[in-house]
């Protein structure tokens, strides 16, 4: 599990207001610190992360989410925090200057109406990476340029990497060559 250390002063200062968790791991390299913060913060994090002269030279690495429907029933500890949020959404980021690596862990529930902010504006590869999250785990984002989708077909609505969605099909999907198209046919499943 994480414990707390020591964490970079000029970050401190930055983040004492926000009401951040910071935590490291004596699996992890020394340098690399892990954040937990409110989904309303993510935009202004980020602002700082491009803005603020330690930390202009960031770079976003990744992004990514984590579906929490069963984890209570593996993780008693998390009982109570994950029956509030549902989805981990998590940044990480390199910081040149410091020479730290930083991830940055916000929680997202569906049954609120909340939507992320996008970051695309801040850093460039975020826009394929929220296009992405929001394709895949069906997370929302305000103020976003461009959501379309990159591998689903834009008829269904449905988040292939969620727990709860059904594997087994009811549609076969092929593309068709004599006619130039992606067809659909049913599914006839056989229950035993």
């Amino acid at each position: 599990m994480y414990k707390k250390y020591n964490f970079p002063l000029n970050l401190f200062l930055i983040l004492e207001h926000m009401n951040v968790s910071v935590y490291s791991s004596k699996y992890l390299l020394p340098n690399h610190y892990v954040l937990f913060t409110n989904s309303s913060w993510i935009f202004l994090l980020n602002q700082i992360f491009k803005n603020e002269f330690f930390f202009s030279n960031s770079y976003l690495v990744d992004a990514s989410c984590v579906d929490s429907l069963k984890y209570n029933n593996l993780i008693p500890e998390t009982e109570l925090f994950l029956k509030k949020n549902r989805i981990l959404l998590f940044y990480i980021y390199y910081m040149y200057y410091l020479k730290l690596r930083l991830t940055v862990v916000t929680f997202f529930n569906f049954n609120k109406s909340e939507a992320i902010t996008s970051i695309d504006n801040i850093y460039k590869n975020a826009s394929w990476l929220e296009r992405e999250l929001g394709e895949m785990f069906n997370v929302p984002f305000s103020f976003k340029k461009d959501m379309r989708k990159l591998l689903l077909d834009y008829s269904k609505n449905e988040a292939p990497m969620l727990k709860n969605f059904n594997s087994d099909g009811v549609s076969d999907v092929f593309y068709n060559f004599f006619e130039d198209q992606v067809t659909f046919h049913s599914n006839d499943l056989i229950e035993l």
